[in-house]
């Protein structure tokens, strides 16, 4: 089941961390459920990728919640206080998952390695002499913007991140649906930075191929013939490196371009590789193209959450409220 809702689960509360964990710890029946309406669809998201169903999911997050009422007066900041809530729901679906027997076969494993290692463009769609693009890209990028915001292609939006390892799967929800920092990212699951921005950059291109896919059925693409006189007046005449790294100042090829992407958008660049970036795209209406693709993939992206309803944060509440009743009159 697929659910939309732009921007939830990505705002926190106007609480704050010190009103939150006040209403954590007074049993404040406003403040929890504040904290219940603006947090579960994140919780619900994370616990979805373990347990086996929505009714599951939903079980974890109430039980996570619980835990979350229940230590609250061990919650010592080392963080900020919703990527430990996070954490607590990702460790009970975990938990969840287990009990219900879900098990990948190594050999899944070791195919999901190799796919976090691909790169992010199929090496068939440059040529091999220039490393520049073997064909002009079809730049669905400059469709009516209520073609690339509808219900069709968020649902294979999310089809695509359904489709990923399950690591890039992990990184792009918590990072590209739910908004998370780097930081959060890292705690959550131990990966570092660069990790992080690899498993990342792999999976925006295999989401951007499957939009790309889907396209390319339903669409007829603007102004493809110039594309292709502008992609032939770009090619240069310089042999294609291979896999060598690109490096700063030196003229870029478009297979190197696209590995940088993520970093350029991310703001992860050196001043000189990002210099080397813009003054290819400058020259480069292709590799512009799908520097665009990504962004409108990402913006697309944004807020593929569940939606929670009234009748579970009711329940939610009332979860809690007893659990507090409990505590406070044993």
């Amino acid at each position: 089941m697929v659910w939309f809702m732009r921007g939830v689960g990505r705002a926190d509360t106007s609480l704050g961390d010190a009103g939150a964990i006040a209403a954590l710890k007074s049993h404040d029946d406003v403040g929890v459920r504040q904290l219940v309406e603006a947090w579960t669809p994140s919780m619900l998201r994370l616990a979805r990728e373990y347990v086996s169903s929505d009714a599951s999911a939903e079980d974890a997050v109430q039980d996570a919640w619980i835990t979350v009422l229940c230590q609250i007066e061990r919650f010592e900041r080392r963080s900020a206080l919703r990527t430990w809530v996070l954490g607590i729901a990702i460790n009970t679906a975990r938990r969840a998952a287990g009990r219900e027997r879900r098990t990948i076969p190594f050999s899944a494993i070791q195919r999901a390695e190799r796919d976090d290692e691909a790169p992010a463009v199929d090496p068939a769609r440059f040529d091999t002499r220039t490393g520049h693009w073997a064909s002009p890209l079809p730049r669905w990028d400059l469709l009516p913007e209520e073609q690339l915001t509808s219900a069709e292609l968020r649902g294979v939006i999310d089809s695509a991140i359904a489709a990923l390892s399950a690591r890039q799967r992990a990184v792009m929800i918590a990072r590209d649906v739910l908004g998370m920092s780097t930081d959060e990212v890292g705690e959550l699951y131990g990966l570092g930075t660069g990790n992080q921005r690899v498993l990342l950059h792999r999976a925006r291109g295999k989401v951007r191929a499957a939009v790309e896919t889907h396209e390319a059925t339903s669409t007829e693409y603007p102004n493809t013939k110039s594309f292709e006189s502008e992609t032939a007046r770009e090619s240069r005449s310089i042999a294609w490196p291979g896999p060598r790294r690109a490096v700063p100042g030196e003229n870029l090829v478009c297979r190197q371009l696209v590995e940088l992407v993520t970093n350029y958008l991310d703001g992860g660049l050196d001043r000189g590789m990002r210099d080397s970036v813009e003054d290819h795209l400058a020259g480069c209406g292709s590799c512009r193209g799908y520097v665009a693709q990504v962004q409108r993939v990402l913006d697309v992206t944004v807020g593929i959450v569940p939606n929670v309803s009234p009748q579970l944060v009711d329940q939610l509440t009332a979860a809690l409220r007893n659990v507090a009743f409990a505590r406070t009159h044993p």
